[in-house]
Formats: structure tokens, sequence, C-alpha cells
């Protein structure tokens, strides 16, 4: 059989300008999504969000529909700043989404990010509920269920040590030593220098779980503690010269610092910790939440209620309870989270058995719930008809694949790219926003009986 070389050989780089026409399907997510997403409750949403942080009335215009478009992309996607930047110079189907099939414009990664955190985490949770309430107002969900439960968004830190904090407060305390006097400079290098050595004999000599090696461990522990202790009460006596603005920051920095410390002395001593022990220097929210399941006793982040709807959307928020405690009061903050959305009480709650108490089951029905589906622990049954508790059990097993979906590393909501507390909670409402985002265009697409694609 011959071969066609046309197109292998060039004879100059520059030889040629190509110029090309590319045709986005209608069956394109994108450009089924351009047809179809609310764009100016959109746009008001974050309007309201940047008129927070700029003047919308002076400066250079934004192109709103662009940022929006490069904004829902990437929640659905789960892509980078720089992906993201990629995909709207090149991608055809973006650029459709983004209101650019008749022009050259584009942005950049630092337009992404900036605009991203101008909305901010309300501003993304309030954009979920417009596409959810949109997707009610087509029929593909409704009001009458809510099926909640809690899940853990893992926070991206290393594993906690105490030794590891000390050895992290210390550099701290020492980078603040630097912006006062040369005599406290010195005296905190020297302490730096005496915990530095501490945390290489820990790391270094202390193998083993042998009763000498745990005793030298705890020892050593202890002089660390100590040392750092030390180094901080130097440094907030001598922070009094200082401008009162930097003066105040260094202050709350300490006194974090000697919060932290304060907190490891009990493990010192005792070898258990305080409840809410902070486990994270800059990731203040993130805190020891025990699962019980084989393999993985615990779980360092915070905790979420996730609610699913009709038709796979969700809904989720925080819990205001940072810790590890038990779902037997939560009842308040899941119609809380329902009501902010639909205005109204769902006919029925379903919950697994971590919400069995008298308070929950007690609000549920004060509010006038229908079906309180709460199942019980041990042998009890719910005290339903047969169909409701079939419908129970059916979307009791549906919210755990909505979390585990939204969990996958395509929606960033567990261990997110996140450099803040604030970050890592919006990081989870734009997963939960890409995934609505997902399945409001399957619902479309069905509903126009077209042959899904993915693009």
């Amino acid at each position: 059989m011959s071969t066609d070389m046309r197109g292998i050989h060039q004879e100059s780089l520059f030889s040629k300008q190509i110029m090309m026409s590319v045709v986005v399907s209608e069956q394109s997510r994108y450009r089924v999504l351009a047809n179809a997403l609310p764009w100016p409750e959109l746009a008001n949403v974050a309007n309201a969000e940047r008129a927070k942080h700029v003047d919308l009335s002076n400066g250079r215009p934004l192109n709103m529909r662009l940022h929006l478009g490069a904004y829902t992309a990437q929640t659905m996607n789960g892509w980078t700043d720089r992906e993201t930047e990629e995909m709207v110079k090149y991608h055809a189907g973006v650029r459709v989404l983004c209101g650019l099939e008749e022009c050259s414009d584009s942005l950049d990664r630092t337009s992404v990010e900036t605009f991203r955190n101008m909305l901010g985490k309300e501003g993304s949770e309030i954009l979920n509920r417009v596409i959810v309430q949109n997707a009610a107002g087509a029929g593909f969900t409704g009001s009458e269920l809510c099926a909640s439960d809690t899940t853990v968004q893992e926070s991206p830190i290393a594993y906690p040590t105490e030794v590891g904090h000390m050895k992290n407060i210390s550099e701290k305390l020492l980078g603040i030593g630097k912006k006062l006097k040369k005599a406290v400079a010195l005296k905190l290098v020297g302490l730096q220098k005496k915990a530095h050595d501490l945390v290489t004999k820990y790391r270094l000599f202390t193998r083993g779980k042998a009763e000498e090696v745990l005793k030298k461990k705890k020892e050593l522990s202890q002089k660390l503690h100590k040392t750092v202790k030390a180094m901080s009460n130097l440094a907030a006596k001598n922070i009094q010269g200082l401008k009162p603005a930097v003066q105040a920051k260094i202050q709350e920095q300490i006194s974090f610092f000697k919060h932290m410390l304060k907190q490891i002395a009990p493990w010192l001593k005792t070898g258990f910790h305080p409840k809410n022990k902070i486990l994270s220097l800059w990731e203040t929210t993130a805190r020891s939440i025990s699962k019980g399941k084989v393999g993985k006793s615990c779980e360092f982040g915070r905790r979420w209620i996730i609610t699913r709807l009709l038709g796979g959307y969700i809904i989720g928020t925080p819990c205001e309870k940072l810790g590890a405690d038990a779902d037997t009061s939560i009842a308040d903050e899941v119609i809380i989270n329902f009501m902010e959305t639909f205005g109204e009480i769902p006919q029925a709650v379903v919950y697994d058995r971590g919400a069995d108490s008298p308070k929950n089951e007690k609000f549920l029905n004060a509010v006038g719930v229908e079906e309180v589906c709460i199942f019980k622990k041990g042998t009890e049954k719910m005290n339903v008809s047969e169909p409701v508790l079939e419908m129970a059990r059916r979307e009791r097993s549906l919210n755990e694949s909505s979390i585990a979906n939204i969990k996958h590393q395509k929606y960033n909501f567990t261990k997110p790219r996140a450099r803040s507390s604030d970050s890592c909670v919006l990081k989870g409402h734009t997963a939960i926003l890409g995934f609505n985002v997902n399945n409001l265009f399957r619902d479309i697409s069905q509903a126009w009986g077209m042959k899904l694609e993915i693009t």
C-alpha cells in the first residue's frame, strides 16, 4: 500500500501562515452549557462579591463572561491556573463557553487567580446555589429530599508531630528575631541552635519502641519544649521598640505559638492530646477526626456536611464544629444549609445512624419534616413505611457515592492545592460547583435527546 507523505516534509518554518477553523459539536458540553447557564444571575453574584474588594465604577472593565466561563471550566475539570490559561487560549469548546468565538481575547493565570480570590468561598457557595436553583426550575432536582452525611475534607498538611511543630516554631521565632535588637537576635540564634540539636538527637538516636528509647524521647521532647518556650518568652519581651503595626502582627504570632506550646505540654506529660488541638501552623482549622475505619483510624482536616438532592445534585458547607464530635446534634446545620438554597423545609431527611438521637428527631419534627429517615443504632428499625424505608436505604448509599465523586482528584476537594484555611474551604465549594455543573450538562443532554460528549 502506498503512503501519503503530505505534511511530513516542511520546506521552511516560516514558509506560510497557518489559519484554521474549528467546528465545536452541538453535543459538546461547553457549547451546551454556554447556551444553558444562567449567565446574568452568575454575573450578579460575581459583581456583588467583587464590589467588596474593588470599585466597580473605576478602572479597566472586566470581561465578566470570559472570567465566569474560565472559572466554570476550571471547577468542572480540576485544572490548575496554568492549565486554565492554556485551555482558554487553545481549546475551542472552552472559548465558546467563555464567549470568545469572534475574537482572539484570552486571560492569564494571574487573572484566573485574582478573579477566584475575589469571589472567595462565599461567592462560590452562592454560585453553586444559583446552579442548583436553576436545575430545580428545569425539573432536574427539587426540594423534596435532603439526604445528608458528614465527611472529612483532608487538609494538605504533613503528618503532624509535636517535635515537628516545636522545630517549626523555633524557626519562625528565629525569623522574628531578625527584626529585634542585635543582642536579642543573637540569644535567639543560640537557643534555636540548641533546639535544632535536640531535634537531630530525637530523630537519629531514638529509633524503636524499647523502654529506654521511649524514656529518651520523652526527655528530649521536654528539653525541646523548654527551649522553644524560652525563645517565645524572650521574643515577647523585646518587641516594644517596633512600629505599632509590626508589633501587633508579631504579638499575634507569638501568642499563637504560645497557645500551641501550651497544648503540647499535656502530651509531654501524659501522652494524650487535649481536645480541639491545633495540628498545623498555617491550617489552623484542621483537626484530628476519628473515623474508626480499618487502616485509617483518623483523618486530619475539617468536617463538611454534604447533602444529596434529587437527581444527584449536592450542596455542602463546613460544619461549625471543628472536631470529631458525633452527628447527634447536626440536624439544625443540615436544615439551615438546605433552606439557604430552597427556602423551604424538605419532605424527607435521610441520615445514617450517627445522627440517631432524640435531639435531632425532636428538631426535625418541630420544623415540619414529614419523613424523618434517620437509621437507628442496633437492630431497631425506623418508624416509617416500607417504601420510605427502601427509599432511605437507596438514598443513603447514593449519598456515599456522591461524596466519593467529589473526593476524586478531578474536583480537588480533599487535600486541595491551597495555602490557607479559607482557600481550603473555597476549594471545597468549587469542587461541589464543578460536580453540579457536570450534572447539569448530563441532564440537559438527556432532556434534549443528545448523546453525551465529554470534551
